[in-house]
């Protein structure tokens, strides 16, 4: 028998208005679950750009000897940018150090009154591309025996916040992941039974076809269509709903977090690319699940 793909879409839309509360209910589902999929995607975005953001907040500030000539710092600055675990690196003289401190305590503070000369030292200050390595960069500025090196007379990364950041961090990497496990085959498997119910309902009807020599491919191709349809439905509803809980809820929220953490750097979740990839995989989702999930259930009807 050909195979006529406008025949199977006509009788699976006819077949979506004759059962049109089956077909409601298994929507409805779809655009509960995606949606809950689809928020959490956003938190989850969220949560992995906070942290990302903070853990390019992490630098090392090397202090430098006041006795150590300009040639010697310009080769250990020279030394320090050729390490490849290095993004930048920003020389900040004994002057511009007291200035930075009179503009962050303030001109009328007694702590400034009370200065006599500039105790302040010079310094580097190390940005890295990858955060981890913080540890790595920071004990090249160590001798074997535990001393600072020549010209160096201390070094700063804050070590046990940066070991407990990471720690966080890795704790919240796995948390991340087993939540998205989590919420992507509960919501295969509460749509599943959904669709399995509907497809149930509709027993008769192809026991019916087959008593009249449809092919298993005859009775199956309006059903996985039907199910494609319901699927897309439900998406689209669902990131109608995302849209408008992003719009109005979470991006307030996350623009309140990053002026509360003072975060420089930081992904929104209204940016352009993170909304099209999350709405793009609700509509994949929900379109492969309805296919899927009306394939799969009715099998069992179709065994001989």
């Amino acid at each position: 028998m050909r195979l006529n793909p406008r025949y199977f879409f006509m009788e699976a839309l006819i077949s979506l208005r004759r059962n049109w509360l089956m077909s409601v209910a298994a929507i409805s589902t779809v655009a509960i679950l995606l949606f809950i999929v689809g928020l959490f995607s956003f938190l989850i975005y969220n949560a992995r750009a906070v942290i990302e953001a903070i853990e390019r907040q992490v630098e090392i500030s090397v202090y430098l000897k006041d006795d150590l000539s300009p040639p010697a710092r310009d080769a250990l600055e020279e030394e320090i940018r050729s390490w490849e675990e290095v993004r930048s690196v920003k020389y900040i003289s004994k002057e511009q150090a007291l200035e930075i401190f009179i503009e962050t305590v303030g001109e009328d503070s007694d702590i400034v009154k009370g200065l006599s000369g500039n105790p302040l030292p010079a310094s580097f200050e190390i940005s890295l591309k990858d955060p981890k390595t913080v540890e790595t960069v920071a004990n090249r500025f160590l001798q074997e025996n535990g001393d600072h090196r020549e010209g160096v007379d201390d070094l700063r990364y804050g070590q046990e916040y940066v070991r407990k950041l990471f720690s966080i961090t890795t704790v919240l990497g796995i948390i991340i992941g087993l939540v998205i496990l989590l919420l992507f085959f509960s919501a295969l498997i509460l749509i599943y039974n959904t669709i399995r119910l509907a497809i149930y309902a509709r027993r008769k009807e192809v026991e019916v076809m087959r008593l009249v020599g449809a092919s298993n491919w005859f009775i199956t191709w309006p059903f996985i269509l039907e199910g494609i349809i319901e699927g897309v439905a439900g998406g689209a509803i669902a990131i109608l709903l995302v849209w408008m809980t992003n719009s109005f809820l979470l991006i307030p929220v996350e623009e309140v977090i990053v002026s509360a953490l003072h975060i420089r750097t930081l992904a929104l979740t209204g940016s352009e690319p993170i909304q099209l990839q999350v709405f793009t995989m609700i509509l994949v989702v929900g379109a492969s699940i309805g296919a899927v999930g009306s394939g799969v259930a009715l099998r069992r009807f179709l065994r001989v």
